[in-house]
């Protein structure tokens, strides 16, 4: 059972300490929570997918994307390639949306 100074992790379902920032099992950080309503999770986690996203979507011809997410030996392969030929382009936007592609360190960018 939790106790009120308590929370689970949220990748990896560690009960951990309310106020933890990382968790000390996964290492991964934790969202913050807003100031006026405690309990309300903020959405920033998922800023760097939506940026990448959007990258995608609009540059992904160009491997904006890439760059942004210093993968600089594919993003300037695309870049050249004009995305590769289209096809490169539209694999990454769909393994961005499932949430599959990683950046430069391998760690998954998700929405969440």
């Amino acid at each position: 059972m939790q106790k009120e100074y308590e929370k689970y992790c949220h990748n990896c379902g560690a009960v951990i300490d309310k106020a933890a920032e990382i968790c000390p099992k996964c290492g991964v950080r934790q969202a913050r929570l807003s100031n006026n309503h405690p309990e309300t999770v903020r959405l920033d986690l998922s800023s760097k997918w939506l940026i990448t996203l959007l990258l995608c979507a609009f540059l992904g011809y160009f491997g904006a994307h890439r760059f942004y997410n210093e993968k600089y030996g594919t993003a300037i392969l695309q870049l050249i390639t004009f995305g590769g030929f289209g096809i490169w382009y539209i694999i990454d936007l769909i393994i961005i949306i499932v949430g599959h592609f990683k950046d430069k360190n391998g760690e998954y960018i998700t929405m969440n």
